[in-house]
């Protein structure tokens, strides 16, 4: 283990920490806790440090690997009931809490959605441009206007529904 990827996963997981934890606040629930998939998000995160060669922003690899790994962990859950949390002194931030209720009850409908559903909005939520948000999640910039549409549109009438 070099001291230099040591270096560089303390400074990318610092730096990064809320965008991590945003990503990880969405898509926590009963079956898969905040800290499980922060800790899975930091540990990808090791993996791929030297598999990054920097063709994209640092920004868009952390936001696909964070949803990646948070998609993964609940397709993972799905078929094996019952995992388990590795205790860690890893210093994990706590899950994102907006003070504003009208942010909560949005987050609370945004849990109803489908996983690519809530990485869309999320990242539309953080201000990404729809071609940031198509190479993070991979699909077309047009795919990206048309899937952001229908999910505002659901979630404007669930909020409706209530």
């Amino acid at each position: 283990m070099s001291r230099d990827k040591q270096q560089r996963f303390q400074q990318i997981a610092d730096d990064y920490k809320v965008v991590i934890a945003k990503v990880c606040s969405v898509y926590a629930s009963a079956s898969a806790p905040f800290a499980d998939l922060y800790q899975e998000v930091m540990l990808n995160l090791w993996i791929g440090l030297d598999s990054f060669r920097g063709e994209a922003k640092v920004s868009t690899w952390i936001y696909r690997l964070a949803l990646n790994t948070c998609i993964n962990w609940h397709r993972r859950n799905r078929r094996h009931q019952g995992l388990t949390s590795l205790e860690t002194g890893a210093d994990i931030p706590a899950p994102v809490d907006d003070a504003s209720e009208g942010i909560q009850e949005l987050y609370r409908l945004i849990e109803h959605l489908a996983p690519i559903e809530k990485a869309l909005i999320t990242l539309w939520l953080d201000e990404k441009p729809y071609d940031e948000i198509a190479a993070i999640l991979g699909i077309s910039k047009a795919n990206v206007a048309t899937k952001l549409h229908r999910i505002r549109t659901r979630l404007s009438q669930m909020a409706s529904n209530l």
